[in-house]
Protein backbone atom coordinates (compact mmCIF):
# COMPACT_ATOMS: atom_id res chain seq x y z
CA UNK A 1 0.00 0.00 0.00
CA UNK A 2 3.00 2.49 0.75
CA UNK A 3 4.73 1.65 -2.79
CA UNK A 4 0.84 2.80 -4.43
CA UNK A 5 1.22 6.00 -2.17
CA UNK A 6 4.71 7.12 -3.21
CA UNK A 7 4.04 5.98 -6.69
CA UNK A 8 0.83 8.08 -6.88
CA UNK A 9 2.91 10.85 -5.00
CA UNK A 10 5.35 10.92 -7.57
CA UNK A 11 3.46 11.11 -10.00
CA UNK A 12 1.39 14.01 -9.11
CA UNK A 13 4.65 16.15 -8.73
CA UNK A 14 5.93 14.94 -11.68
CA UNK A 15 2.60 15.49 -14.04
CA UNK A 16 2.22 18.92 -12.33
CA UNK A 17 5.94 20.15 -13.48
CA UNK A 18 6.27 21.23 -10.26
CA UNK A 19 10.25 19.92 -9.92
CA UNK A 20 11.25 21.77 -13.12
CA UNK A 21 11.99 25.62 -13.71
CA UNK A 22 9.99 28.32 -15.53
CA UNK A 23 11.52 31.06 -17.54
CA UNK A 24 11.78 34.29 -15.90
CA UNK A 25 9.10 36.67 -16.52
CA UNK A 26 10.14 39.55 -18.10
CA UNK A 27 10.50 42.49 -15.57
CA UNK A 28 7.68 45.64 -15.91
CA UNK A 29 9.46 48.93 -16.39
CA UNK A 30 6.62 51.06 -17.55
CA UNK A 31 6.56 52.51 -14.40
CA UNK A 32 9.96 53.71 -14.75
CA UNK A 33 11.54 53.89 -17.84
CA UNK A 34 14.38 56.46 -17.25
CA UNK A 35 17.71 56.22 -17.80
CA UNK A 36 20.75 57.81 -15.60
CA UNK A 37 21.14 60.88 -17.55
CA UNK A 38 25.12 60.52 -18.33
CA UNK A 39 25.11 62.78 -21.48
CA UNK A 40 22.33 65.68 -22.50
CA UNK A 41 20.31 63.75 -24.97
CA UNK A 42 19.70 61.02 -23.14
CA UNK A 43 17.80 64.05 -20.26
CA UNK A 44 15.79 65.38 -22.96
CA UNK A 45 14.73 62.14 -24.13
CA UNK A 46 13.66 61.18 -20.14
CA UNK A 47 12.04 64.75 -20.11
CA UNK A 48 9.92 63.73 -23.47
CA UNK A 49 9.29 60.27 -22.41
CA UNK A 50 8.10 60.97 -18.81
CA UNK A 51 6.12 63.98 -20.11
CA UNK A 52 4.21 61.63 -22.90
CA UNK A 53 3.98 59.14 -20.01
CA UNK A 54 2.49 61.35 -17.81
CA UNK A 55 5.30 59.68 -15.22
CA UNK A 56 5.55 62.22 -12.35
CA UNK A 57 8.21 60.36 -10.91
CA UNK A 58 10.40 60.09 -13.78
CA UNK A 59 9.77 64.06 -14.79
CA UNK A 60 10.76 65.17 -11.36
CA UNK A 61 13.80 63.03 -12.24
CA UNK A 62 14.97 65.46 -15.00
CA UNK A 63 15.74 68.80 -12.61
CA UNK A 64 17.92 69.45 -9.79
CA UNK A 65 17.65 67.78 -6.53
CA UNK A 66 19.83 69.36 -4.10
CA UNK A 67 21.43 66.71 -2.34
CA UNK A 68 23.07 65.58 -5.39
CA UNK A 69 23.95 69.75 -6.19
CA UNK A 70 23.87 72.48 -4.47
CA UNK A 71 21.68 74.40 -6.55
CA UNK A 72 17.80 75.24 -6.98
CA UNK A 73 15.55 74.87 -9.75
CA UNK A 74 14.26 78.54 -11.56
CA UNK A 75 11.61 78.73 -14.22
CA UNK A 76 11.18 81.75 -15.76
CA UNK A 77 7.64 82.16 -18.01
CA UNK A 78 6.97 84.60 -20.63
CA UNK A 79 7.13 87.58 -19.10
CA UNK A 80 3.79 88.51 -20.90
CA UNK A 81 1.69 86.13 -18.58
CA UNK A 82 3.05 86.61 -15.35
CA UNK A 83 1.01 89.45 -14.81
CA UNK A 84 -2.29 86.82 -16.15
CA UNK A 85 -0.71 84.20 -13.52
CA UNK A 86 1.32 85.58 -11.42
CA UNK A 87 1.73 82.29 -9.70
CA UNK A 88 4.60 81.52 -12.09
CA UNK A 89 6.71 85.02 -10.93
CA UNK A 90 8.26 82.70 -7.40
CA UNK A 91 7.90 79.14 -9.53
CA UNK A 92 9.71 76.55 -8.12
CA UNK A 93 10.40 72.90 -7.82
CA UNK A 94 7.50 71.83 -6.03
CA UNK A 95 5.08 74.46 -8.19
CA UNK A 96 6.16 71.97 -10.92
CA UNK A 97 5.71 68.84 -9.25
CA UNK A 98 2.11 70.97 -8.83
CA UNK A 99 1.86 71.47 -12.23
CA UNK A 100 2.90 68.31 -13.57
CA UNK A 101 0.61 66.33 -10.83
CA UNK A 102 -2.38 68.54 -12.24
CA UNK A 103 -1.73 68.15 -15.49
CA UNK A 104 -1.45 64.09 -15.09
CA UNK A 105 -5.02 64.67 -12.92
CA UNK A 106 -6.63 66.79 -15.99
CA UNK A 107 -5.67 64.44 -19.18
CA UNK A 108 -6.67 60.82 -17.97
CA UNK A 109 -5.83 57.79 -19.23
CA UNK A 110 -6.44 57.08 -22.61
CA UNK A 111 -5.82 60.70 -23.31
CA UNK A 112 -2.43 62.12 -25.00
CA UNK A 113 0.42 64.46 -24.63
CA UNK A 114 2.49 64.59 -27.29
CA UNK A 115 5.70 66.66 -26.69
CA UNK A 116 8.52 67.60 -29.69
CA UNK A 117 11.81 69.16 -28.77
CA UNK A 118 14.01 70.53 -31.46
CA UNK A 119 16.96 72.06 -30.28
CA UNK A 120 18.44 75.38 -31.84
CA UNK A 121 21.62 76.42 -30.31
CA UNK A 122 23.59 74.92 -27.15
CA UNK A 123 26.54 77.31 -25.22
CA UNK A 124 29.01 75.31 -22.27
CA UNK A 125 30.70 76.91 -20.27
CA UNK A 126 33.08 75.41 -17.74
CA UNK A 127 30.36 73.83 -15.51
CA UNK A 128 26.98 73.87 -17.64
CA UNK A 129 25.56 73.42 -20.69
CA UNK A 130 23.03 76.44 -22.05
CA UNK A 131 20.51 74.90 -24.49
CA UNK A 132 17.46 76.85 -27.06
CA UNK A 133 14.88 74.55 -27.73
CA UNK A 134 11.87 74.90 -29.77
CA UNK A 135 8.79 73.02 -28.71
CA UNK A 136 5.44 71.98 -29.61
CA UNK A 137 3.09 70.23 -26.69
CA UNK A 138 -0.11 68.58 -28.06
CA UNK A 139 -2.80 68.18 -24.97
CA UNK A 140 -5.31 65.35 -26.20
CA UNK A 141 -7.87 66.13 -23.30
CA UNK A 142 -11.44 66.53 -22.80
CA UNK A 143 -11.33 69.11 -20.48
CA UNK A 144 -11.14 72.56 -22.85
CA UNK A 145 -9.04 74.83 -20.53
CA UNK A 146 -6.01 72.77 -21.22
CA UNK A 147 -6.97 71.04 -25.15
CA UNK A 148 -4.98 71.99 -28.25
CA UNK A 149 -1.58 73.14 -28.81
CA UNK A 150 1.37 75.44 -26.99
CA UNK A 151 4.52 76.02 -28.67
CA UNK A 152 7.26 78.46 -28.31
CA UNK A 153 11.40 78.33 -27.34
CA UNK A 154 12.68 77.05 -23.83
CA UNK A 155 16.15 78.46 -22.87
CA UNK A 156 17.45 75.73 -20.48
CA UNK A 157 20.28 75.65 -18.17
CA UNK A 158 21.63 72.45 -17.42
CA UNK A 159 24.51 70.89 -14.77
CA UNK A 160 26.17 67.53 -14.31
CA UNK A 161 25.42 66.57 -10.41
CA UNK A 162 27.41 64.45 -8.72
CA UNK A 163 26.07 61.27 -9.44
CA UNK A 164 27.72 62.17 -12.76
CA UNK A 165 24.43 63.15 -14.33
CA UNK A 166 22.26 66.20 -16.20
CA UNK A 167 19.77 67.65 -14.84
CA UNK A 168 17.94 70.74 -15.90
CA UNK A 169 18.28 73.97 -12.91
CA UNK A 170 17.16 76.59 -15.23
CA UNK A 171 14.13 76.93 -17.78
CA UNK A 172 12.88 80.44 -19.36
CA UNK A 173 10.06 80.16 -21.70
CA UNK A 174 9.88 82.37 -24.54
CA UNK A 175 7.10 83.30 -26.97
CA UNK A 176 6.80 82.53 -30.44
CA UNK A 177 4.34 84.03 -32.73
CA UNK A 178 0.99 84.07 -31.81
CA UNK A 179 0.80 80.70 -30.18
CA UNK A 180 0.03 79.52 -26.19
CA UNK A 181 2.62 78.51 -24.46
CA UNK A 182 4.51 76.63 -22.06
CA UNK A 183 4.09 79.06 -19.34
CA UNK A 184 0.10 79.54 -20.19
CA UNK A 185 0.13 75.45 -19.67
CA UNK A 186 1.79 76.06 -16.11
CA UNK A 187 -0.50 79.07 -15.30
CA UNK A 188 -3.83 77.26 -16.28
CA UNK A 189 -3.19 74.11 -14.26
CA UNK A 190 -1.48 75.14 -11.14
Amino acid sequence: MKKIIYFLFFLSLSSCDLLTTRNAEQPNTLGNSNIPAFSKEILFSNFKVSMEGKNLENYMQCFVDSSFLKKKFRYFAAPVLVSQYPELNNWNIESERQYFQNLKTKVKTGQSIFLTLTPRDSTQSADSVFYQIDYSITVLSENQTINGMYAGSGQFKIFRDSRNQWVIVEWADLLRDNSKSWSELKGRLY
